[in-house]
C-alpha cells in the first residue's frame, strides 16, 4: 500500500500551503462534516478517521488550531516524526507583498483608526504591530491584520465597519470582517475587545497567554506607515517582546504557531 501524504485543515490555509509549498496533498482531511465528499481543486476532502486506516507518510498540519489537532492527530497512533506544523507564513496568501496593497490598507485603517472618538482607540497588535514597529511596514508574507479596541466600543467599531462595507460579523469576543481594496483583494482582519475599566487583562492565542495593562492600549503610541499615523501598543519594546521574544527585531519568515514567548495556558 502507497504512504499518504495529507494535509490537515482544507480551508485557506491548505490553500495558501499548497501554493507555497507548490505540492499537494494525496486527500485533505478537516474537522468540518460539511467538507467531507467535496474537492479543492480536484483532491478530495475525507472524514479524519480515515487516517487510522491507511499508511501515512507525512500529515502537515495546514490550520492555525494547531494545538486541537496534533493531539488528535497523536490519538490516532500515527508518529509524531510524520506530523508537521509550518511557518505561519506559508498558511496564508500573502496579501502584502505587493506595494500598492500595503498603501492602500495603510490609508484605510488609518480612516478606522481614526473616525471613532478618541478614548475608544483601535490598536494594531499582532504581527500587524510586529511589522509596524520593525520595518515601518505590513509585513510582506502576512495575510490579515490585527487589531484590539475597547469592548466598550464594540457596537460603534460594528457600525463603523459595516458602514465602510466591510462586512463584520461577530465572533465570540471579537469582530471578523476584511478591507476591500480598489483592486478587489480582501485583506482579512479581526478586532479583539478588552475591557477598558479593568486595570489589566488577559489576550489569549492558541497555547498562550498574556496579562497586559490596559493603558498599553487605551494610552496607545503611533508611528508612521506610508504617510500616516497608525496606533500601536505603548510600549511597542515591551509588548513585542514579550510576544515575540527578544529576538522580535530579527525578520523571521520561518516563525511558527510553537515560537511566541507567551506563558503557557
Amino acid at each position: 500500500m502507497n504512504k499518504k501524504i495529507v494535509y490537515f485543515g482544507a480551508a485557506g490555509s491548505g490553500l495558501a500551503y499548497c501554493q507555497h509549498s507548490k505540492t499537494s496533498p494525496d486527500f485533505f482531511v478537516d474537522n468540518d462534516s460539511n467538507k467531507w465528499g467535496t474537492f479543492i481543486d480536484g483532491i478530495e476532502i475525507k472524514d479524519p478517521s480515515i487516517l487510522t486506516s491507511v499508511m501515512i507518510d507525512k500529515i502537515v498540519i495546514t490550520s492555525g488550531y494547531v494545538k486541537d489537532i496534533l493531539p488528535q492527530i497523536l490519538s490516532m497512533g500515527i508518529e509524531r516524526d510524520k506530523i508537521h506544523s509550518p511557518a505561519k507564513s506559508l498558511l496564508g496568501f500573502h496579501i502584502f507583498d505587493n506595494e500598492a496593497n500595503r498603501i492602500q490598507a495603510a490609508n484605510k485603517l488609518h480612516q478606522i483608526m481614526t473616525s471613532l472618538d478618541d478614548k475608544w482607540r483601535i490598536v494594531s497588535v499582532g504581527g500587524t504591530a510586529l511589522g509596524f514597529a520593525r520595518d515601518g511596514d505590513f509585513i510582506y508574507w502576512d495575510s490579515d491584520i490585527d487589531l484590539f479596541a475597547p469592548e466598550q466600543s464594540k457596537s460603534a467599531v460594528f457600525n463603523l465597519l459595516q458602514g465602510l462595507d466591510y462586512n463584520p460579523e461577530y465572533e465570540n469576543n471579537s469582530i471578523k470582517a476584511a478591507i476591500v481594496l480598489d483592486n478587489g483583494v480582501e485583506i482579512p482582519f479581526s478586532v479583539d475587545f478588552f475591557n477598558a475599566d479593568s486595570d489589566t487583562f488577559i489576550d489569549r492565542f492558541e497555547d498562550y497567554y498574556w496579562e497586559w495593562p490596559t493603558t498599553m492600549f487605551t494610552e496607545c503610541a503611533t508611528i508612521e506607515v506610508h504617510g500616516k499615523l497608525l496606533n500601536i501598543p505603548n510600549s511597542i519594546n515591551r509588548y513585542l517582546g514579550k510576544v515575540y521574544g527578544e529576538s522580535w527585531s530579527v525578520p523571521n519568515p520561518e516563525f511558527g504557531y510553537s515560537d511566541y514567548a507567551g506563558k503557557i495556558s
